[in-house]
C-alpha cells in the first residue's frame, strides 16, 4: 500500500519543529549568555590590542590635519618650484606640522613639565601644613560664630584628614605591585603612542587614496544621490568637529597663557600649576570655567585670604572676556547647539565617560545634532513633495511650500 504525504501535515509539522528547535536554541543561550558576553569581550579586547597604534594614528592624523591643510595651501603653495609637485608640498606640510608638535612637547617636557611637578611635589610637602591651617581656621570660624552648633566640626574635619592621610600611606604600601604594574601598561602605551604617530605620518601622506575608496566604497552600496548626501554630512561633520576642537584648543592656549601672566604679576604661589589647570577646564563649556577657579583660590587662600579673593576676580574677569569677546572671534557658533543643549550634552558627556566625555560631549552632540536635522530636513522635502504632487484633496493634511494646504 502507497504512503500518502498531507502536505498540510508537513507544513504543519516543519513549523512545528522549527519553533521547537528554536525555543531550545534561544534558552541554551540565555542559559550560556554570560559565557558568550565573555567571549565577545575578550575578542573585542584581542582585536583593540591589535589594532590600538592604527586607532592611535588615526586620531593623530585627524587632529594634525586642519595644520597641514594649513601649511600645503598657505605657505608652500606659493613657493614657485612646488606648484605642480603635490607630493613634495604634502611631504613638507606634514613635516612642518611634526616639527612644531616636537618643539611644542619638547617645550613641555623640558621646560614646562619641571616646574608643574615642583609645584605638585610643593603642594604635598605644605599638605601638613595646609591641614593645621585648616584647623586654625575652622577653630577661629567656631570660636566667632558661638550661636552656631558647630562644636564638632572641628574634630570631624581633623579626622577625616588624619584617616585620609593614614589611608593614603596604606595604599601606597599595599599597591606597590599595582603600581609596577601600571607603570609597564603606561610604557606599552607610549611604544603604541610611537607607533601611532610613524602611521599617523603615512595616513596624511596617503589620505587622498583613503578618500578615494570611502568614496568607491559609498558608491558600491548606496545610490549615487544617497552617497552625496553621506559624503556631505560627513564633510560638515567634520569641519564642524575640527573647527571645535581646534579653536576650543587655541582659545584656551591664550587663556592659560593670560592667566599665568596675570597670576604673576599679583604674585600668586604655584601660578603656573594654576594656569595649566584654567587652561585645561577651559575646554569645558560653562563650568570649566568654575571648576578652574575652585582649586585656584583654595591654594592661594593658604597663603592670602585677599590674594585668593583678588584670584577669583581675576579669573571671573578673565573668563567673562573669553565669553564675550575672545571665544566668539575664534569659534563663532561653530556647533549651531542651543545653550541648553550644550549643558545638556556637557552632563551627558560626563555622566558616560568622565572628563573626556565632558571635553568632546559638545561636538560629538553637535555632529548628532547635524545628523538629526539633516534627516528631519529629508523628511519635510518629502511630505511637501508628495503633498505638491497628491494635492490637496488627496492630502488634506500635508503642509505645502507656502504653508498648511486647505482642504
Amino acid at each position: 500500500m502507497k504512503f500518502k504525504w498531507d502536505p498540510i501535515y508537513v507544513k504543519y509539522s516543519f513549523y512545528a519543529s522549527l519553533t521547537l528547535f528554536a525555543g531550545i536554541a534561544f534558552y541554551n543561550i540565555l542559559d550560556n549568555l554570560s559565557g558568550f558576553v565573555s567571549a565577545i569581550r575578550g575578542g573585542l579586547g584581542w582585536f583593540r590590542w591589535l589594532v590600538s597604534p592604527f586607532i592611535i594614528g588615526g586620531f593623530i592624523a585627524y587632529f594634525l590635519n586642519p595644520g597641514v591643510r594649513w601649511f600645503e595651501r598657505f605657505v608652500w603653495s606659493h613657493i614657485g618650484f612646488l606648484n605642480r609637485k603635490v607630493r613634495m608640498r604634502r611631504n613638507l606640510s606634514i613635516l612642518s606640522v611634526f616639527l612644531i608638535l616636537v618643539l611644542l612637547t619638547g617645550s613641555l617636557v623640558f621646560f614646562v613639565s619641571p616646574q608643574i611637578a615642583s609645584n605638585v611635589q610643593e603642594i604635598s610637602r605644605r599638605a601638613p601644613e595646609y591641614i593645621r591651617l585648616s584647623e586654625a581656621f575652622l577653630n577661629d570660624l567656631s570660636t566667632n560664630l558661638e550661636q552656631i552648633d558647630i562644636d564638632n566640626l572641628t574634630e570631624t574635619v581633623e579626622g577625616y584628614l588624619n584617616r585620609f592621610l593614614i589611608q593614603f600611606d596604606t595604599f601606597v604600601d599595599e599597591n606597590l605591585g599595582e603600581i609596577f604594574t601600571r607603570a609597564i601598561t603606561i610604557t606599552a602605551g607610549l611604544l603604541n603612542v610611537i607607533l601611532g604617530i610613524v602611521i599617523s605620518f603615512y595616513i596624511l601622506a596617503d589620505k587622498d587614496s583613503f578618500k578615494r575608496i570611502s568614496r568607491k566604497t559609498l558608491r558600491a552600496f548606496f545610490a549615487p544621490q544617497n552617497a552625496c548626501r553621506i559624503e556631505d554630512f560627513f564633510r560638515e561633520a567634520d569641519a564642524l568637529f575640527s573647527k571645535y576642537i581646534v579653536g576650543k584648543s587655541l582659545d584656551s592656549f591664550i587663556i592659560g597663557v593670560m592667566c599665568f601672566i596675570g597670576l604673576r604679576v599679583l604674585d600668586i604661589r604655584y601660578a603656573l600649576l594654576l594656569s595649566v589647570i584654567v587652561a585645561v577646564t577651559n575646554m569645558i563649556p560653562y563650568f570649566g570655567p568654575f571648576i578652574g577657579m575652585v582649586p585656584a583660590a583654595f591654594l592661594t587662600f593658604f597663603d592670602s585670604p585677599a590674594k585668593a579673593l583678588w584670584v577669583i576676580l581675576f579669573i571671573l574677569a578673565l573668563q567673562q572676556f573669553d565669553g564675550l569677546f575672545l571665544g566668539p572671534k575664534i569659534l563663532g557658533n561653530s556647533v549651531g547647539l542651543p545653550p541648553f543643549w550644550i549643558i545638556f550634552s556637557i552632563i551627558v558627556g560626563g555622566k558616560l565617560a568622565g572628563i573626556l566625555g565632558m571635553l568632546i560631549g559638545v561636538p560629538v552632540f553637535g555632529v548628532v545634532w547635524l545628523l538629526l536635522t539633516r534627516i528631519f530636513d529629508t523628511m519635510t522635502r518629502a511630505q511637501e513633495q508628495r503633498a505638491r504632487v497628491c494635492g490637496p484633496e488627496v492630502c488634506p493634511g500635508a503642509d505645502g511650500p507656502d504653508g498648511p494646504l486647505e482642504k
